[in-house]
């Protein structure tokens, strides 16, 4: 038979952000770090700002892992038995922070265990182990968030990889509609060069055919001087006959006169 998975009678806090924090028990306030003197132990001390008391909050499953920002260690357990101490290990853990008035009590995934703080006392070096679910002040921690590093290397390389597409896609994108304006005013250019082409086209259209009728005037101008003066000529002949005739009718006329006096003497 495999080990039963416990199961807290206090919810899990899964909304927690991965990122840097320091953890510290609610009542000593002394905070868990690495010892700077042994990479394997962990310990409790008074606050201070060095790396070896920040963690790494990452995401496990349904809970996280807790990786020193200084020595890139977890957080762990030698066993799983009551008082087992807690220690730096090249091997992850999981824990869950469970919500209490505020506050968490960190336990050890699929165990009751808990950390505990050794006698919750405040003083530099103090150690921890796990024990039992509860919630005696050795059992009570709170969590300061530093800042957004999580630790996950590779995630910030994919978060690096990902900032720089977002960049290069902006780009693109600034790069697009500069060319969609431009294509725009390109439309619009054409757009006015064939209304400007078709005018053109009607004013030429109009023109031609305006030198059609000036081609058709200048042949009926021709036309009509054509026929005034073949008019003027015959005119003219009609006039040297109506001379002639008038001429003749004066001769005539003449003629008549003499012979008419010559018999009234007879």
């Amino acid at each position: 038979m495999g080990q039963e998975i416990y199961l807290s009678k206090y919810p899990p806090d899964r909304t927690l952000e991965p990122g840097t924090y320091r953890i510290f028990n609610a009542q000593a306030g002394t905070a868990i770090q690495v010892s700077e003197h042994d990479p394997t132990r962990v310990v409790t001390w008074e606050k201070h700002k060095g790396e070896n008391q920040q963690w790494f909050l990452q995401r496990s499953g349904q809970g996280y892992r807790l990786q020193n920002r200084h020595y890139d260690a977890y957080l762990a357990v030698s066993n799983t038995n009551d008082h087992s101490r807690v220690y730096a290990s090249r091997y992850p853990t999981t824990w869950v922070f469970l919500k209490f008035n505020g506050d968490y009590i960190v336990q050890l995934a699929d165990s009751y265990q808990v950390l505990d703080l050794h006698c919750c006392s405040g003083h530099n070096g103090n150690e921890l182990h796990i024990w039992g679910e509860g919630v005696e002040p050795q059992k009570i921690w709170r969590v300061e968030r530093l800042g957004s590093d999580s630790g996950n290397k590779e995630l910030a390389a994919i978060q690096g990889q990902v900032a720089n597409k977002d960049k290069e896609l902006s780009s693109a994108k600034e790069e697009l509609s500069g060319l969609r304006e431009l294509l725009g005013r390109r439309d619009e250019t054409i757009r006015q060069l064939q209304q400007d082409l078709k005018s053109k086209e009607e004013a030429l259209s109009h023109a031609h055919k305006a030198n059609d009728e000036s081609a058709d005037l200048r042949d009926q101008h021709g036309l009509l001087e054509s026929k005034l003066s073949q008019q003027q000529t015959e005119t003219a002949s009609l006039r040297a006959k109506m001379g002639r005739v008038e001429y003749l009718m004066s001769q005539l006329m003449g003629k008549s006169g003499g012979s008419i006096f010559t018999r009234d003497k007879d």
